[in-house]
């Protein structure tokens, strides 16, 4: 389990986090929400160790967590465009001290819940479409063993057919991996999430448990829109 211990951060004075707490279960996918500019973007620098916090602390029982996270961002610049997807995959799995052996077991192990790898592992990783990029990724971050994925409005860009594609590899990874999403998708986030996380004024301001679009949505216009806190 990831634990957010009342973690601050300030920009030029101006407070982004406030001594904010929450936890993120293992094995499960949680959903951080929020509208943009609101601090969901530094919270997972902080989470990823790229940004230091003002004050407080992120721990896990893992030693070195942070290694173990592998962030999949909105627009898929990630991996070399000019390197095939079986190339940038390889490379990948090498960084992260995998052998030859291990890397073959993990594509056999991955390769049903993601169809597309073998009509597009031998092109160049520019050559591919987003949605298709973005699943390339996913997998990437299952081959490589990665405990923790972080997915950064994964689903910007992708047409109905990739998104569906990318929820049922979502859902795949649920129950092996801990997964933190951010996503504007109420549709996505609602089939793809178990947990909910609302950030506002710096603070985790709502936690919940399976919702539904429906209720998703009158959590969101309540919140952001209308300016009332439930």
């Amino acid at each position: 389990m990831i634990c957010v211990n009342s973690v601050s951060k300030s920009f030029q004075g101006n407070c982004v986090l406030n001594h904010i707490d929450f936890k993120i279960p293992d094995q499960t996918a949680t959903a951080l929400i929020g509208p943009n500019g609101i601090g969901k973007t530094t919270l997972l620098n902080i989470l990823c160790g790229s940004l230091e916090a003002d004050t407080g602390e992120v721990t896990c029982e893992t030693p070195d967590f942070q290694k173990e996270i592998f962030t999949v961002l909105s627009g898929s610049h990630q991996l070399y465009a000019k390197n095939t997807v079986k190339e940038n995959i390889e490379f990948l799995a090498v960084l992260r001290g995998l052998s030859s052996s291990e890397i073959r077991s993990n594509l056999e192990m991955y390769r049903t819940a993601f169809p597309l790898y073998d009509s597009v592992k031998s092109k160049l990783f520019e050559e591919l479409s987003t949605g298709q990029k973005q699943l390339m990724i996913l997998l990437a971050a299952l081959i490589t063993d990665s405990r923790y994925l972080i997915l950064d409005e994964p689903t910007e860009g992708l047409d109905l057919e990739h998104k569906r594609a990318l929820l049922k590899a979502v859902s795949s990874m649920k129950g092996s991996r801990t997964l933190l999403i951010t996503s504007h998708d109420p549709d996505f986030i609602t089939a793809a999430a178990e947990y909910f996380l609302f950030l506002k004024d710096g603070k985790i301001v709502t936690e919940k448990e399976q919702l539904d679009k429906n209720e998703f949505l009158r959590i969101y216009e309540s919140l952001y829109l209308q300016g009332e806190q439930l």
